[in-house]
């Protein structure tokens, strides 16, 4: 299987400064391309739990990944187990459904000037992880 670059938005970065390290993304990533998530959402879609360290998956981290571009794979939205409400909300699936699309629709070039803006950071890919 030919491992995909895997980026996460400037949002989801800022969310993540604390919590989650880019090798534990890439990990995730990994289990993401071998089908181990949690719940397909549809339109590219995917929820997956990520450990943070000194915690199991269940009471840990949710993510919201867009995963079916030949682009890559792309972490958009994050939560912690502990935030308030029980899960995404439904206005927060809708719109990372509509961002995962744009990204996954997205060139290569397209995808280098959204991170020559800032608004991808690529943590990973086959060259380096």
């Amino acid at each position: 299987m030919k491992v995909r670059p895997v980026f996460k938005t400037k949002t989801f970065s800022r969310w993540a400064k604390d919590i989650l390290t880019d090798g534990q993304l890439c990990a995730a990533a990994r289990e993401i391309m071998h089908g181990i998530y949690e719940a397909d959402l549809g339109s590219g879609l995917c929820k997956k739990r990520i450990a943070i360290t000194g915690h199991g998956k269940r009471g840990s981290t949710r993510t919201l990944v867009a995963k079916e571009s030949a682009n890559g794979i792309f972490f958009i939205v994050g939560r912690q187990k502990n935030d308030p409400g029980s899960d995404f909300s439904k206005a927060q699936v809708d719109a990372a459904k509509l961002i995962g699309s744009d990204f996954q629709k997205a060139d290569p070039r397209q995808i280098e000037g959204l991170i020559s803006d800032g608004v991808l950071k690529e943590i990973c890919n086959e060259n380096h992880e």
